[in-house]
């Protein structure tokens, strides 16, 4: 029988080639113990490593809309904040006329009540979230409603001015004024100053707003538009009650005259108060709907998650065993590789 050459460097070469194997099945079963995955996914899958690349897209379009379903929802919110204020101030702006109206009839009093309400209703009004005014609809970028008071709203006060110069032929500020009627006065409220906020008028001199709201998608198949932007009637009325104060409290108005404007702007505004409240219910039908929609997004997000547990996942406790063999295979190498290379032929001489 014929016996092959034998040496020390063919018992290394073969004991470094188990060793390189060894080492890099022990960076995989750490991976797997750490990651509880698999450590290549694609070479234990094969041909179905495919499906993974499918799964993962779908979360991450799933986890991309609930983002954006987080933003809506913060932009509803938000919405909902600001006309609950507006509602507030509108019931104060409401108790202070009332309460003048008929009695003490201060005309400093009701035109200050009168600037602070429509100062308080435009910063409401003219919330914004992210550099986004959220009350202009698709025109973000503009304001929700003019400062009465400043220089964007500067062509609205001159309008109204105007309107009563052109109904009665001199100024509120004239002494002519107390010879104005209260039923005059109902007759120029509801008439040319209510043609002031019509829709022409209203995107001409008071707000920046466009009629459609923003769109946004919050499922694979669900678009929602906001469905209140500053157009709407309710801060039309809100706005035309306020004016009424600031512009026509402090003129010469007699006392009758006078009540009848203040009577006219407690109907707008409350009036506005309904319709306010109405807008508010149809920003609840919206977060109902995206709220509704992230619900699903999750089950569907839970629902994928499993199917991509149940592809790519390891058994914690075989891959731990796994990785004490692997550990317990290499210490061995360790060992055999000291008595080989402590191999001499010397020592046989």
């Amino acid at each position: 029988m014929k016996l092959g050459n034998l040496s020390t460097f063919a018992l290394n070469n073969n004991l470094r080639l188990q060793f390189s194997r060894m080492q890099h099945s022990l960076v995989d079963a750490q991976k797997e113990v750490v990651t509880g995955r698999k450590a290549d996914v694609g070479y234990s899958l094969g041909a179905f490593s495919s499906s993974t690349v499918t799964i993962e897209n779908q979360i991450s379009s799933i986890e991309q809309t609930k983002v954006t379903n987080s933003f809506v929802e913060n932009r509803l919110s938000t919405m909902q904040l600001s006309m609950n204020a507006m509602i507030d101030d509108a019931n104060e702006f409401i108790s202070l006329v009332i309460a003048e109206v008929g009695g003490p009839r201060d005309k400093d009093l009701l035109s200050a009540g009168g600037q602070s309400t429509l100062a308080k209703f435009a910063g409401a009004l003219n919330v914004s979230l992210g550099g986004e005014y959220l009350f202009s609809g698709i025109n973000s970028d503009s304001e929700a409603i003019y400062d009465y008071q400043g220089a964007s709203g500067s062509a609205a006060k001159t309008a109204v001015q105007n309107a009563f110069l052109t109904e009665f032929g001199f100024a509120v500020s004239d002494p002519l004024a107390a010879s104005i009627t209260p039923a005059a006065m109902k007759a120029f409220v509801d008439g040319a100053y209510a043609d002031l906020f019509n829709d022409a008028n209203w995107d001409l001199l008071w707000t920046g707003s466009s009629d459609r709201g923003m769109r946004s998608k919050i499922s694979t198949r669900e678009l929602v538009e906001n469905p209140t932007t500053a157009n709407v009637g309710a801060f039309r009325n809100f706005t035309a009650a306020s004016v009424l104060m600031v512009e026509f409290s402090i003129g010469n108005l007699n006392p009758s005259a006078l009540d009848e404007v203040g009577n006219l702007s407690v109907e707008l505004m409350a009036q506005s108060i309904g319709e306010i409240a109405t807008e508010q219910s149809k920003v609840g039908v919206i977060e109902e709907r995206v709220s509704s929609a992230t619900e699903r997004l999750e089950f569907q997000k839970n629902v994928l998650a499993t199917q991509m547990s149940l592809l790519t996942d390891v058994d914690s406790y075989e891959a731990a065993s796994r990785l004490n063999q692997i550990v317990a295979g290499i210490e061995a190498s360790y060992a055999a590789t000291v008595k080989v290379q402590s191999l001499s032929i010397l020592n046989f001489i």
